[in-house]
C-alpha cells in the first residue's frame, strides 16, 4: 500500500530554515516513508495529544511530526525541527 504524503505550507516553511542537503534528507526519507506499508510502525505516537493521534519521525537530529490517517491513507507533515525545540508546541 503506498500512501500520499502531503507536507504543508508551514512544514515547507521549517523545512527552508534548515540547510538544504538536511531539508533533501528528510524529504527523502518522508517519500521512502510513505512507500512503506505500516508506515506508523517507523514513527513513535507522541503521547498526551488531544487531537488526532501525532506521531514523530526521527530524520538525523530533525523530528518530522506528523498526523497518520489510516482511512484516507495520507500522511501529513505537520512540523520540522530541531529536537531541542520541536516537542514544545506538543
Amino acid at each position: 500500500m503506498i500512501w500520499r504524503l502531503l507536507i504543508t505550507a508551514g512544514a515547507e516553511r521549517d523545512l527552508n530554515k534548515i540547510p538544504e542537503t538536511d531539508s533533501k534528507r528528510i524529504k527523502e526519507e518522508l517519500y521512502a516513508l510513505a512507500d512503506e506499508p505500516h508506515p506508523k510502525s517507523y514513527a513513535k505516537k507522541i503521547k498526551g495529544h488531544s487531537r488526532s493521534p501525532l506521531y514523530s519521525f526521527r530524520a538525523g537530529r530533525y523530528r518530522a511530526i506528523l498526523i497518520i490517517e489510516g482511512n484516507t491513507m495520507i500522511i501529513t507533515q505537520v512540523e520540522v525541527g530541531n529536537r531541542s525545540k520541536v516537542y514544545r508546541k506538543y
